[in-house]
């Protein structure tokens, strides 16, 4: 089979495509025809080789965390999965044996890893991360949807309970994870606030529901989130950016409000006013991917229709370097697709 393997740390030219020996399916494992998966900022960080050791991964190696499969065959003791049949993939490993995994509490898991290995036509999938999905939900939203809705569930739902009372404010609305934090949000009854960078951004944007949209590289964008909210502010600020939006993220809280976050894409030193943080009583609260009760429920209501992810482009694999080059570019709306 033919997959995309890193063999060292870079830039997009270390992406190589080469022949490969198919994989087969161990013991509670699935082999599935990869139909088609995406390039999050996950990829990027281990193939441009990010310093944390979370973000290392044994080389060669076959990035890719997001997928569109069917089942081509089944280890032994797989039950459940049909050959032929449409899965998905909740992409957090938790280690099953700390003591936050033994108190039923995987999120916090003080030895969790991250599934990879769909940048190719076929891969390997733990029976246990395995989600079967309805082949009514197209390939290429199926295949960008994993990562940025399970994180965007655990963030809003799991850890901040989302509801009707709250305002959510949402940096970058148009990305992966920012478009995903928007559905959700109003799938919750919130209203929400949410930023891109572009006029042509802020009209996709504004088409998929937020009551209110500002330009995040305007001077005067905090200004306006606080007039619309007649001086409140935001209950719930999802930060996905880090460095270059965190102390705005500070002053767009009201009283009481939380700043749930996972990733930094500008960089990991953010500066705070700790002052201003004491003062609103501000919780910041760390997240990452979620768990299968998240990916459960966020698979359910995109086989349902409620959830549309927001795809800006749809390349094979044989063009994997130019799907990193278009997401570090940011110029993408949406998600980039990759197909075998």
């Amino acid at each position: 089979m033919i997959g995309a393997r890193i063999h060292r740390t870079g830039g997009p030219d270390v992406l190589e495509l080469e022949e490969v020996d198919e994989p087969e399916p161990g013991p509670g494992e699935i082999l599935v025809r990869v139909r088609a998966t995406s390039v999050n900022h996950r990829d990027i960080w281990i193939r441009k080789g990010h310093p944390h050791p979370k973000y290392r991964v044994k080389m060669p190696a076959i990035l890719g965390i997001d997928l569109c499969g069917d089942v081509v065959a089944t280890g032994k003791g797989v039950g459940g999965f049909a050959v032929g049949g449409r899965v998905t993939v909740s992409p957090y490993l938790s280690c099953g044996l700390c003591e936050y995994c033994r108190r039923n509490r995987p999120q916090y898991c003080l030895d969790f890893d991250v599934y990879h290995g769909t940048y190719a036509e076929y891969a390997i999938v733990p029976a246990s991360l395995a989600l079967n999905v309805s082949k009514d939900v197209p390939e290429e939203a199926l295949g960008c949807f994993s990562n940025s809705y399970i994180t965007a569930w655990q963030m809003l739902v799991a850890k901040c309970r989302v509801g009707p009372d709250d305002v959510v404010f949402v940096w970058g609305g148009t990305s992966g994870l920012g478009s995903a934090a928007v559905e959700i949000a109003l799938l919750s009854g919130a209203r929400v606030i949410a930023s891109a960078g572009s006029n042509e951004k802020l009209a996709v944007l504004a088409a998929r529901g937020p009551e209110f949209v500002v330009n995040h590289y305007e001077p005067d964008m905090v200004a306006r989130v606080l007039e619309r909210t007649n001086g409140r502010g935001a209950s719930i600020v999802v930060e996905h950016v880090g460095q270059a939006t965190w102390g705005r993220s500070i002053e767009l809280c009201g009283s009481g409000a939380t700043i749930v976050t996972a990733g930094a894409t500008s960089g990991d030193d953010a500066a705070v006013n700790v002052t201003a943080m004491f003062v609103k009583q501000i919780r910041i609260v760390g997240s990452r991917l979620g768990t299968m009760d998240d990916a459960i429920a966020a698979v359910r209501h995109l086989e349902t229709g409620r959830f549309k992810p927001l795809i800006g482009a749809v390349v094979p694999l044989s063009e994997i370097k130019e799907a990193h080059r278009l997401v570090e570019s940011g110029s993408v709306i949406g998600k980039v697709v990759v197909k075998p």
